[in-house]
């Protein structure tokens, strides 16, 4: 991946921006990332903790997706 791998701190407007398949990944899990059109104004970890995920295999599943 030539680009810095996603963090849990990370606002989700910056990681559907570098990575726009993110949100497909996100969605497949329960995470809701994208809302009337526009990205969560929030850190992935908000969302991650709102469904009750482990949101350190979420970002490594995430990653590993991402260099695939």
């Amino acid at each position: 991946m030539d680009k810095q791998p996603v963090s849990l701190d990370e606002p989700v407007e910056d990681i559907v921006e570098r990575f726009p398949k993110a949100s497909a990944f996100l969605l497949e899990r329960g995470v809701i990332c994208i809302r009337c059109g526009e990205p969560a104004w929030c850190a992935l970890r908000e969302l991650v903790e709102e469904k009750g995920l482990d949101g350190e295999a979420i970002v490594a599943e995430l990653n590993a997706y991402l260099r695939s």
